[in-house]
């Protein structure tokens, strides 16, 4: 096929002086225009103080935080004292808020949250201990409760498993909340070395104080049980 040279000169005089902030699809144009700057450029992912998502910093005082008008606060828990063999997700925050942002806009839904919303990285949960576990989730709840109370929708990024117990009691303190959980363990255990406090049990902790719902809960990716004392809680799960 001989390539039209007419056709060639068209898309060179169409093309050939365009920036990366021209957008011809009308519905990525619309996302386009919020985080692309008019000379075709935007903050550059390796750049500036890291944060989940490139979100905008907010500082936050320890006691009486004030959210200002935050529709959503991410916060970091780094923490792990609750596993059963291998630490280091106590370095997942940071690790999350260094890596390289690609973009931050969704494809499926259309819109770029960050943008869209009134998001800020708020930091992380401040832990008044680095070794005491159940003192740590107290803290997290306190966190959490804070944010929830505030009207705030929180965002977490740990951590353990385990954290998910506190943060659970902070948001359904109220009224118990649904899950959708992906994982391919239940973490519906019971006590283990003589803690029920540990990442493998922290939903059967949350169904036990009431802040969460199993008739509506969703666990997705579970390959099996290897606790038999879970199996009744397992079964009643999906029943």
């Amino acid at each position: 096929m001989v390539w039209d040279k007419m056709r060639l000169e068209q898309l060179r005089a169409e093309f050939s002086d365009a920036n990366g902030g021209e957008i011809y699809d009308e519905k990525f144009r619309n996302v386009a225009e919020k985080i692309i700057s008019k000379n075709g450029t935007r903050l550059a992912p390796y750049a500036g103080i890291p944060t989940f998502l490139s979100a905008p910093y907010m500082q936050v005082a320890t006691g009486e935080p004030d959210f200002g008008n935050l529709q959503v606060a991410i916060t970091g828990i780094p923490m792990d004292l609750g596993v059963t063999n291998r630490p280091g997700s106590r370095f997942g925050p940071r690790a999350l808020r260094a890596i390289e942002r690609i973009g931050p806009y969704n494809h499926v839904l259309g819109t770029a949250p960050v943008f869209d919303l009134r998001v800020a990285d708020i930091g992380d949960v401040p832990f008044q201990s680095r070794y005491r576990l159940e003192l740590s989730h107290d803290d997290i709840e306190r966190r959490i409760g804070q944010i929830v109370d505030a009207g705030v929708a929180p965002l977490s990024v740990g951590g353990d498993h385990s954290i998910s117990h506190p943060i659970l009691k902070a948001v359904g303190r109220k009224e118990p909340v649904g899950l959708i959980h992906i994982d391919a363990h239940c973490d519906t255990s019971g006590a283990f070395d003589q803690t029920k406090f540990h990442h493998g049990g922290p939903f059967r902790n949350a169904v036990l104080d009431g802040v969460l719902d199993p008739t509506r809960t969703i666990q997705i990716g579970i390959r099996g049980s290897a606790c038999p004392t879970s199996a009744p809680l397992r079964q009643n799960w999906f029943n």
